[in-house]
């Protein structure tokens, strides 16, 4: 009896890596270092210099980084909420050109955001200028607890009672809602906060805010998503970048010495279809023999061809 031709599928997704963002220095800011903050409505807020955006915009599709640039427990768990339920938090931060870049809250995990808006040069100096105020308050503040550091400070949440705000800096809170009644003072569009809910703690599911790049334009232009911060129940924040759907094959089909493979892969990154025979088994899968480059751009199904004479023919998915 003729044998026949055994075909086997595999997918993978290359490069989701952890890391801790570098520290930033909230005395010693640098423009363009993400700033993390919370607050509860209550006495305190948290500033967090979470380090460089360049960072960020560095990583890899799907990469996940850590911000250890804060202490959940001494920091956010002692002064803004002991099991971190009714935390407003977002992150942002601005460039000397006045490129923004801003958290918008998901209202569903895994469902994007529609994207804020850019907008010109002087809108988004305005908002510019309402950020830094927040930095600028920060480091008046460096030594107002013993549990400040130099990338993290707890600061009081009503600036105008309180000494330690240099002249022109502001509480996050006061920043963030101004005479207008949020909005940075009604600089920007919306709010960029994201506030847990009473039984975060309990429900162990983690909250999502997408995140913007708004470079200043003539009209309006849609932001550019690079990724999204992710708050969770123990009070860590990580940032994902470049979120994309995880490569598949979907189906494969054989007539004669050619395999059809159907695929599907995300909307970032570099994908390579890879293949080998019973032998080349035993290497490491993101060694395999390059069969082709994959399109990309969409989260459709493709198809593509491999003519082989193997009697058994792997296939795997790697993405960069």
């Amino acid at each position: 009896m003729k044998n026949q031709t055994k075909l086997a599928l595999l997918a993978t997704l290359a490069g989701c890596v952890g890391g801790n963002i570098m520290a930033g220095n909230i005395t010693n800011y640098t423009t363009g270092d993400v700033l993390l903050c919370f607050n509860a409505g209550g006495q305190y807020n948290l500033v967090v210099d979470a380090g460089p955006i360049a960072t960020l915009t560095g990583l890899q599709p799907n990469q996940r980084y850590a911000i250890g640039t804060y202490n959940a427990t001494t920091q956010l768990g002692n002064y803004i909420s002991s099991d971190f339920s009714g935390i407003s938090w977002s992150a942002f931060t601005w460039l000397n050109d006045d490129t923004l870049y801003m958290t918008e809250a998901r209202t569903s995990l895994n469902s994007e955001t529609d994207p804020w808006l850019a907008s010109s040069t002087l809108s988004q100096a305005n908002v510019a200028a309402r950020l830094q105020k927040i930095q600028q308050g920060a480091a008046g503040n460096i030594t107002f607890k013993s549990a400040n550091s130099s990338s993290a400070v707890v600061e009081p949440s009503a600036s105008k009672s309180s000494a330690n705000y240099r002249s022109g800096g502001l509480s996050y809170y006061d920043s963030l809602t101004g005479s207008y009644g949020g909005n940075f003072n009604g600089t920007f569009q919306g709010s960029p906060e994201n506030t847990t809910l009473s039984s975060f703690a309990t429900d162990g599911v983690v909250v999502r805010s997408d995140f913007y790049q708004l470079s200043p334009t003539s009209g309006y232009a849609k932001g550019t998503l690079l990724g999204y911060f992710e708050f969770a129940p123990d009070g860590s924040t990580t940032y994902v970048a470049y979120p994309t759907t995880t490569p598949a094959l979907v189906s494969l089909k054989r007539v004669g010495t050619t395999n059809t493979i159907s695929y599907t892969t995300g909307t970032y990154g570099t994908y390579t279809l890879r293949g080998t025979s019973s032998a080349g088994l035993t290497a490491p899968a993101t060694t395999w023999p390059v069969i082709s480059t994959l399109n990309h751009g969409d989260t459709l199904t493709h198809s593509i061809t491999d003519v082989t004479t193997d009697n058994n023919r792997f296939y795997i998915i790697t993405a960069q």
